[in-house]
């Protein structure tokens, strides 16, 4: 990322200042315990002030460098620090000229750390001198210039702007840290934050608020004061048109621009956006006259009263909050995973499907609170469940435990249990979780006691005042919501999202495709969760029929016949009630079925026919298959089934498997958009930990290697004869860090994979293997296990 486009990003609104004015706050106060990186680095300094570094005494130096790394909170792993030793101790000269040249500040200092490291792996190729290392050693010699470094603080701090840039090797990964403290310690002199800012402080700002390492008491805090100035903002535009009409008139051209593309080809509330859009580029401003004008043109073109439900608060919201959403969400998941990470609550299964709720609401329109929903993996929404709630608006701030809609109409007498403060620099986290833990026993009681029947669609929408028709809370989908991969993580993640979310937005259904085990299928899950439709996850089989998909009869007890319902039509149907639904599908390694036969009628309807089947319902009327109409009244019954505009079929295929199986017609494969879903290009070490982090694997040695280095090697190789996506290097991890026995996780998972690959091309990759750096493979017994295998499998 260039520096122009990160200073963009930091200072994109006000939400540094707020987090320097907290954490300034914070370090006085008796919970901060940071002084002693100080005092360290301190008398590290003053130990090389003014010492010449050389053969003789480099030996007493990185002695006094591990020495002084403290055992707790420790700035680089120790076996760093063990290798520095080792290779000083044989090449004295050598590490005494590389120390030198670290520390000679004419030269840019990723050129001096990848100088230090390329002499290093000449020397030993295993070696394990990471980018903390080097950030310990410079700061070490001048705590004033530069910063101290780990991974995942870097790594929270750019998350924390919605950055996911990736940094492939040391020296660029610590120069585009040293970067961003310039950029932070140039801030802190302009504003005479601190006087003398150095380095140290900049880092300490970092650390403090990283929601992994630091201090909840203080990023909480940030979150909760950020996201309260929003609702402040959006509060006065809620109460005087003028005032947000200002705001849009005073917008940056580019970012009108952006919008201007973002509604054009749009109908409806969407198309008033573009209008409005259009007036301010062609005319410079837009007045409140020119909205109504602008909404009157617009309503008459259809028939029915298409703003029952906006105001022009709604109507322009997006004009706001577009610009910051993804911080808000950002800082709104912070407080939601400090809650859900309670020590009190460790070990309680919460709903791993979170409700978040940002200002744009349940529904979508806009508005001036944001909130969230903690509650129990066992009810199937928030609102059957006691929560633990928190929600925020310009006049408050309340946490606690709430009762959920559909409970409280079961129980009466169950009552929320909540707190409020009414001014920001009242709240303090500490007080949120000492209500939270206060009321988590009730919380437990009361849904381990209480169950509500499933919801029949009733009042739904009351726990956010929206009153909308039940056929758009249950059928309406809002595509402008972020897909949020949270659970997995790809090179590029911002790349492939908007492939994705434009394809959708356009009506397509996707097809994710891509080697085995690059995460297709719970990315398909990942995007019905983001959108926060409904899903069902099926696999496609090699005998589908209409039967299966569509449906047909089936004999009652009583030998009468009935029209049983296939896996589609229950998508857009609740059997209880007959009500419209839109669960999204989900079919796995969908190229397993002969598709033209088993979609069948389905093919028409979605392409917008109205498609009669020759069966009956129990009513006597033939099924009838079709597409949802423009404002649509939709009255349930027995015999319609109603597809969404807004559905949509989610398919997944492995690259490997799609010659062997059924082909897909070109009249399939045209009303869907191909994703390709790769592995990634770099695979390294820090790509490895950087996986190890997500899938909660500690990174050690095993087999003489560290882990990810060892993965690292492995996936290389195997890649080199079939890609694999890190699904299946998950899996290999888990097996190592159990067992340490990479032979084993081989042809567990891998060798599975390379069915139909050329036999000396089999001997290759095991040759490989035996020629890698890691000892499983060089020894006599466990090459005889993988030649043994090798020969039973494949025939070889």
């Amino acid at each position: 990322m260039k520096i122009e486009d990160l200073k963009g990003k930091l200072f994109e609104d006000n939400y540094i200042n707020i987090a320097i004015e907290e954490y300034l706050k914070f370090k006085e106060t008796n919970v901060y315990d940071e002084a002693y990186k100080r005092q360290i680095l301190s008398e590290l300094n003053n130990y090389l002030k003014d010492k010449r570094i050389t053969s003789e005494n480099i030996i007493e130096i990185v002695e006094y460098f591990q020495k002084k790394n403290p055992p707790r909170g420790s700035f680089v792993h120790w076996s760093n620090l063990d290798d520095l030793y080792k290779y000083a101790k044989e090449r004295p000269v050598e590490v005494a000229e590389l120390l030198n040249y670290l520390y000679e500040e004419s030269v840019e200092v990723g050129d001096r750390i990848e100088r230090f490291l390329n002499t290093a792996k000449s020397y030993n190729l295993s070696i394990k001198l990471g980018t903390s290392l080097f950030g310990y050693l410079l700061a070490g010699f001048n705590m004033r210039k530069y910063p101290l470094f780990k991974d995942s603080i870097f790594k929270d701090f750019l998350d924390s702007f919605g950055i996911k840039e990736i940094f492939g090797d040391i020296p660029t990964k610590y120069s585009a840290y040293y970067n961003l403290c310039l950029i932070l310690l140039d801030y802190f002199k302009e504003k005479d934050y601190i006087k003398n800012p150095d380095m140290m402080d900049v880092q300490d700002f970092i650390f403090c608020m990283s929601p992994k390492d630091g201090y909840k008491d203080l990023y909480v805090k940030v979150s909760v004061r950020y996201l309260y100035e929003h609702a402040k903002i959006l509060d006065s535009f809620n109460r005087d048109d003028k005032v947000f009409i200002d705001y849009i008139n005073k917008l940056d051209r580019d970012y009108i621009g952006e919008m201007y593309d973002r509604y054009r080809d749009t109908e409806k509330v969407n198309e008033i956006r573009f209008e409005v859009c259009k007036k301010v580029i062609n005319d410079g401003s837009i007045s409140i006259e020119d909205l109504e004008e602008i909404k009157s043109k617009v309503s008459s073109k259809h028939k029915k009263d298409i703003l029952k439900s906006w105001n022009n608060f709604k109507i322009l919201f997006p004009f706001y909050y577009e610009k910051y959403k993804k911080k808000i969400n950002i800082e709104l998941r912070k407080i939601y995973d400090s809650v859900k990470s309670i020590e009190t609550f460790r070990g309680y299964d919460f709903k791993e499907n979170e409700y978040i709720c940002d200002f744009y609401g349940p529904q979508n329109f806009g508005g001036t609170r944001s909130w969230f929903a903690i509650y129990s993996k066992d009810k199937d929404t928030h609102k059957d469940s006691a929560q633990l709630f928190f929600s925020l608006e310009n006049k408050e701030i309340s946490y606690g435990l709430y009762i959920g809609s559909n409970l409280r109409k079961i129980d009466e007498v169950i009552k929320d249990d909540i707190d409020s403060v009414n001014d920001v620099e009242e709240f303090t986290y500490n007080k949120m979780e000492k209500k939270f833990v206060e009321v988590f026993d009730r919380f437990k009681e009361i849904n381990e006691s209480t169950q509500v029947k499933a919801d029949n669609g009733d009042n739904v929408a009351k726990d956010d005042g929206e009153n909308i028709s039940e056929d758009v809370i249950s059928l309406g989908v809002d595509f402008n919501k972020e897909i949020k991969i949270r659970k997995l993580f790809f090179e590029d993640a911002d790349i492939l999202a908007k492939r994705i979310s434009t394809a959708l937005k356009s009506g397509k259904h996707i097809i994710l495709v891509g080697p085995p085990g690059t995460g297709k299928s719970k990315l398909a899950k990942e995007i019905c969760e983001s959108y926060e439709v409904d899903y069902e996850m099926v696999t496609a089989m090699s005998d589908w029929s209409t039967y299966d998909t569509i449906g047909g009869y089936r004999p009652e007890v009583d030998g009468t016949l009935y029209f049983d319902e296939g896996i589609f039509l229950r998508l857009f149907k609740d059997k209880k009630n007959n009500a419209p639904t839109n669960k999204w599908l989900i079919i796995d390694e969908i190229n397993r079925a002969d598709i033209d036969k088993a979609f069948g009628s389905l093919f028409s309807a979605l392409t917008g026919d109205k498609v009669t089947l020759s069966f009956k319902s129990k009513s006597g009327n033939n099924i009838v298959l079709r597409p949802q109409q423009d404002n649509e009244k939709i009255e349930p019954n027995d015999y319609e089934y109603i597809i969404p505009k807004d559905f949509r079929i989610i398919g997944t295929i492995n690259t490997y498997d799609k010659t062997s199986l059924y082909e897909m017609s070109y009249a399939f494969m045209r009303r869907f958009a191909f994703i390709p879903v790769g592995v990634p290009q770099n695979i390294d070490k820090d790509l490895i930990e950087r996986y190890l982090n997500i899938w909660g694997i500690e990174d050690r040695v095993i087999n003489n290697v560290d882990l990810k280095e060892g993965l690292a090697e492995v996936w290389s190789i195997i890649n080199k004869y079939r890609k694999i996506g890190p699904a299946i290097i998950k899996d290999i991890a888990k097996y190592v860090s159990e067992e340490g026995d990479y032979t084993s996780a081989i042809i567990l998972y891998v060798l599975p994979q390379f069915e139909g690959l050329m036999v000396n091309e089999i001997k290759k990759f095991a040759e490989e293997l035996y020629g890698c750096s890691i000892k499983d493979f060089i020894n006599i017994e466990q090459r005889k296990r993988l030649d043994s295998f090798i020969e039973d499998f494949f025939g070889v």
